[in-house]
């Protein structure tokens, strides 16, 4: 197995990746707490996740910005997406501000 024939392409690096050196370097598995994904992990484990993964899910079809302000939310959170990404533009203007000061 090759990886991607467009070297430029990222898409899909982290399962080319691994596919194409497993035969080289030892792999292994990490508990699913490591990586939550709606895809294949229940609600009553999002609690445990380490990192979530805002992969596609086949049965919502819904862009990634309105997958993070529905899973990024709740009282799971100390701060919903919406809030994080508020904070973030706010940085970003700041920045910008910043640079045209200088």
């Amino acid at each position: 197995q090759s990886l991607s024939a467009d070297p430029n392409s990222l898409s899909n690096l982290d399962q080319d990746l691994p596919n194409y050196a497993q035969h080289d370097v030892p792999i292994f598995s990490l508990p699913q707490k490591w990586l939550w994904c709606e895809s294949w992990c229940s609600d009553d484990t999002k609690e445990e996740a380490m990192t979530i993964d805002l992969c596609n899910n086949p049965e919502h079809k819904e862009a990634k910005i309105s997958m993070a302000k529905r899973i990024i939310s709740g009282d799971l959170f100390q701060e919903s997406w919406e809030e994080l990404d508020a904070a973030v533009s706010r940085y970003d203007q700041d920045y910008l501000a910043y640079q045209e000061a200088e």
